[in-house]
């Protein structure tokens, strides 16, 4: 699903429809838990997944004109 420029998937991670999406098991993934005080960082372009555990703020900032380009100038 496409809104604007931000782009969503509609795979329920916690309950994957494996008839629908077979392909979403075999993927690589990196598992966290994140304790007070302390953040991750996700590369830009890089496809994730939260759900918080307890009441939690989350930020999204990008930098410059290019932010979330592959390359730099």
């Amino acid at each position: 699903m496409t809104c604007g420029k931000l782009q969503q998937i509609l795979v329920d991670l916690d309950h994957i429809d494996e008839t629908q999406f077979p392909k979403v098991n075999g993927l690589e993934f990196f598992d966290c838990i994140l304790n007070e005080g302390e953040m991750i960082y996700i590369p830009p372009k890089w496809w994730h997944y939260v759900r918080s555990l307890s009441i939690s703020l989350s930020v999204s900032f990008w930098w410059g004109s290019n932010a979330g380009s592959s390359t730099s100038s």
